[in-house]
């Protein structure tokens, strides 16, 4: 997303910038819906597929679905030809690695609420308002967040690999909650860095980069939200 654009939204007319943010808004709806789908297929195997349930088995998963994601859907999804498959790719495995975090959720939350969704849709619900917040923000004009840009390409794999390891292994306590609040705070910088991006930077022929680069982003920020809302319970 660092390359230059030949004509960035914000100079764009109005109707082509307004086209352009509907249909990445629409596209990035369909990438959440996708990977939800595929959230709930990684949902199911996991409870019939006893050899899913074993932790260093989920790690694997986990981890090999979110670097998938990120090689192959980031690469395929920046070539005009092939960004439509990048992006189900992306989405789509971002999906199967929420698999087991979406299954404690609901498990956690029957037990808490007898409710299966209860706990994600409070998760849901503190996202929404924070993108939100983060459009209403940014309508103001273009942000200058080349340093969270810069921190987000250095830390990005190495958080999502921690996130998942620290799924895996769960650290408790005081310190497991401050590390939550740490994810979620790295995922929110990420997500408006992405927003600023897509409104202000990037040309309106990118539809499907920016919504691409959006949705992972709301997805990251969900893992980590949910994440958090869960240890508050003092359940994990």
């Amino acid at each position: 997303m660092a390359n230059p654009y030949q004509v960035p939204v914000a100079d764009s007319a109005v109707d082509a910038r307004v086209a352009f943010l509907r249909k990445v808004g629409g596209m990035t709806f369909l990438g959440l819906v996708f990977a939800g789908i595929t959230s709930m297929v990684s949902m199911a195997a996991v409870l019939n597929v006893t050899a899913l349930q074993n932790q260093w088995v989920s790690l694997a998963v986990m981890l090999g679905a979110i670097f998938g994601s990120r090689f192959i859907g980031d690469s395929l999804v920046n070539n005009r030809s092939t960004e439509l498959l990048g992006f189900a790719v992306g989405t789509g495995l971002q999906g199967i690695a929420m698999g087991y975090l979406m299954l404690t959720a609901v498990m956690l939350s029957i037990e808490l609420y007898s409710n299966p969704v209860v706990v994600l849709g409070q998760a849901l619900g503190l996202v929404g308002l924070t993108v939100v917040g983060m459009v209403a923000y940014l309508l103001t004009g273009p942000k200058n967040l080349s340093m969270i840009g810069g921190a987000m390409a250095a830390l990005s794999l190495p958080m999502l690999a921690l996130m998942v390891i620290s799924f895996v292994f769960p650290i408790g306590g005081p310190f497991g909650i401050l590390l939550s609040l740490l994810f979620v705070g790295l995922s929110a910088g990420g997500l408006l860095f992405n927003l600023n991006q897509v409104m202000h930077r990037m040309s309106t022929d990118m539809v499907v980069p920016a919504a691409y680069h959006v949705t992972l982003g709301m997805l990251v920020l969900f893992w980590n939200v949910l994440t958090l809302l869960m240890r508050l319970q003092d359940r994990r």
